[in-house]
């Protein structure tokens, strides 16, 4: 009869070149196991940094068919997540959380961030505003406001305009 172990795992590196992302890690006392399957779902793909910690799984007890499963690295990974909210993040920071009713956060901090596509449009139900360093554009429904709130309207040819606002 054959026996599947299973035990925890620390992975020291990772090939992510071929068809299946391999790594090498240590497992009971120590022990070095080399050309693991990093098992991902589909759909989300990552790569974990050196030191992480996940569950490893030997196939018939083989340690030649050992499979490493959930890699994480402690110090990454963001902590106090509310009940039913998602994250995903990498090493640095970056993170796009769902947060239910609270909607979904980008963070990417003083790193950029970039959408591409042909056609980019931003909804808002209530209020759109954009920021960058002391400079303000706010859009709410029949207004525009160019610098903060509360600003004279701007001319146009036609005169004063009944939509767009800015301080001055």
């Amino acid at each position: 009869m054959s026996r599947t172990n299973i035990f925890r795992a620390q992975i020291t590196e990772t090939n992510d070149d071929g068809e299946m992302q391999l790594g090498r890690g240590q497992g009971y006392a120590g022990e070095e196991v080399d050309k693991v399957h990093i098992v991902r779902q589909h759909g989300l793909a990552s790569h974990a940094p050196k030191n992480s910690h996940g569950i490893g799984i030997a196939g018939s007890g083989e340690r030649g068919l050992v499979a490493f499963l959930g890699m994480e690295h402690q110090d990454s990974r963001p902590k106090k997540l509310q009940e039913g909210n998602t994250t995903l993040y990498d090493a640095k920071g970056n993170a796009t959380r769902m947060l239910g009713a609270d909607g979904i956060w980008h963070d990417a901090a003083d790193r950029p961030q970039k959408m591409t596509g042909k056609t980019i449009t931003i909804t808002g139900t209530d209020t759109v505003t954009i920021e960058v360093g002391g400079t303000t554009v706010t859009i709410r429904k029949g207004r525009i406001d160019l610098g903060g709130t509360g600003g004279s309207p701007v001319m146009t040819q036609a005169g004063p305009s009944s939509v767009v606002f800015a301080k001055v």
